[in-house]
């Protein structure tokens, strides 16, 4: 079948792509494990399908996952059935494999042998996903579609698609990248065609983009559902979900950008394999929070989510302290180790707050409850230009002492210690490993593909 690719898209999916090798080690994996289930399973006298489903069902799986996901239908069960009794089926059938216990809407197991990982996900048969059943019922019928409207050049496609998107760090639904799905890079290949016209497409975009591939979607509804979403994509499996729901503004906005400047001037840098970084010279202050604790004992989704959410508590305190923030980020290694940073515009901690107040033309209630506020405060009020201001003290006096407080109570679980210091500069820096590694990429760098235009 003839492609019609680039030269670069020929280089980079050679690099990408699966090998024929681990494509055949996978589909071993892959039979050893739904043979062992069928054996056991049926044995207890239970009626089951079990259905491949994901990335390598689909052939859109890129090189560095050597895994599968693995649904067993079990008919004739409910979904309490599948909640009370479906994790333990799996343990009993998969006993021979290390495995671990994960959860999502329900609990399911992944088995992991010599470097292969595959997730087994107990599931109700159903004929067609039910409205108001489990999310995961989706998945075969997302599986079967994207298996029907893509060709294998276009299944190429999606490898490009979701390397570029790698590439950008923003694949990937979960909460802290708030980016696309490997499902919605799958679609987007099926509604414009190939990897090139999705990025001429995208690099058009503007206010809010509407896909509907099937035409079943009711966009009124959705975009009353979805009101934060600038990308709304209707999954043709189920026509009232937003498939591209977890996409943020800034992951849509990296995305726009990303396509105008690859389609100005294709480079291999925009792919994950080839990515990197270029450490820039600015002389940017660092706050930086290091937490201590047993972060293993919870799922690294609840982990990452929590930071996101606590970062962003921060930058906005941090802001409303008086001081400004130029970039934020935060990382954990999942085990015992977690990190918020933030490079700053001065060291120097504000000590007043210089509050602006009404206007003198302004009704006089207002202007006395302002004043007597400031004087209440012991601090100042006073006249500038044709409003009030006033001055006080701020009220935290220690930011360090503050933040500790804020992430204790956050409800980030099992935090034991924290440190908080402020760094005059890069170069300055006292810590050293995948701390100094996170704290150059992610803040005191710009990435190769903005970089070389």
């Amino acid at each position: 079948m003839n492609c019609n690719r680039t030269e670069l898209e020929k280089h980079v999916l050679d690099k990408i792509k699966p090998s024929n090798f681990q494509v055949n080690v996978l589909e071993k994996f892959s039979n050893l494990i739904k043979h062992k289930l069928y054996n056991c399973i049926e044995r207890k006298g239970l009626e089951i399908e079990i259905e491949e489903v994901g990335s390598f069902a689909k052939n859109t799986l890129l090189n560095d996952k050597w895994e599968l996901d693995i649904f067993v239908l079990l008919k004739n069960k409910d979904d309490n059935w599948i909640n009370n009794n479906g994790k333990d089926l799996l343990l009993s059938c998969l006993g021979d494999f290390p495995t671990i216990i994960k959860y999502s809407q329900h609990p399911y197991v992944t088995v992991s042998y010599m470097g292969l990982e595959a997730d087994v996900v107990p599931t109700v048969y159903v004929e067609k996903p039910r409205k108001k059943g489990m999310g995961v019922e989706r998945t075969p019928f997302h599986t079967n579609y994207i298996n029907s409207k893509l060709n294998q050049c276009q299944k190429d496609d999606v490898k490009l698609l979701k390397s570029f998107l790698k590439g950008l760090s923003i694949y990937g639904a979960e909460s802290h990248i708030e980016g696309f799905s490997g499902y919605l890079s799958e679609l987007l290949i099926a509604y414009y065609g190939s990897f090139y016209n999705t990025l001429i497409n995208a690099s058009k975009w503007k206010d809010i983009v509407y896909i509907d591939i099937e035409n079943n979607g009711d966009k009124d509804y959705l975009l009353k559902k979805y009101p934060k979403s600038r990308l709304i994509v209707v999954d043709p499996i189920d026509p009232y979900r937003n498939v591209a729901a977890a996409v943020s503004t800034k992951s849509l906005s990296t995305f726009i950008l990303a396509s105008k400047l690859y389609l100005n001037n294709p480079n291999a840098a925009f792919f994950h394999k080839f990515t990197y970084n270029i450490k820039s010279k600015i002389n940017a202050p660092l706050l930086l929070i290091l937490l201590h604790g047993e972060y293993f004992n919870y799922p690294p989704t609840d982990v990452w989510g929590k930071l996101k959410k606590i970062s962003e508590n921060l930058e906005n305190f941090i802001e409303n302290f008086g001081i400004k923030v130029l970039r934020g980020s935060y990382y954990t290694d999942e085990s015992k180790l977690g990190a918020i940073g933030f490079l700053i515009d001065n060291i120097i901690i504000p000590k007043v707050d210089i509050l602006e107040g009404p206007s003198v033309y302004d009704d006089i209630n207002g202007i006395k409850s302002f004043i007597k506020k400031r004087i209440s405060e012991g601090g100042l009020s006073f006249i500038k230009y044709n409003k009030l201001y006033g001055g006080r003290d701020k009220k935290v006096k220690d930011l360090h002492d503050y933040i500790r407080n804020a992430i204790f109570e956050s409800g980030l679980k099992y935090t034991e210690k924290i440190e908080v210091e402020v760094f005059e500069n890069y170069e300055k820096l006292r810590v050293n490993g995948d701390i100094k590694e996170w704290v150059k990429n992610s803040l005191y760098s710009i990435p190769a593909w903005m970089a070389n235009i």
